[in-house]
């Protein structure tokens, strides 16, 4: 689930969206009692789109919509200190 709409680049066909994205990294490991805890990181996607298609939406909530609507790869961002 997205939370946040980052960035969003768009080099001819290819979009790269960078967002905030809901269990992504682990906040808590798992113990005896309870389960592993995960959190919001901020995640970048890549997928192309062709002439055919309609073009993005302009409103957050809607190319959030959008977005999860695709089934995207999502990869967290790394930090330069990690």
């Amino acid at each position: 689930m997205i939370s946040l709409i980052y960035q969003v680049d768009k080099i001819e066909d290819e979009v790269t969206v960078k967002a905030i994205v809901e269990d992504m990294v682990l906040v808590y490991p798992q113990t005896m009692e309870e389960p592993a805890e995960y959190g919001p990181a901020l995640c970048t996607a890549s997928f192309t789109i062709s002439e055919d298609d309609e073009a993005l939406p302009e409103n957050d909530d809607e190319l959030i919509e959008y977005l999860e609507g695709l089934d995207l790869e999502w990869e967290v961002v790394k930090d330069d200190w990690d």
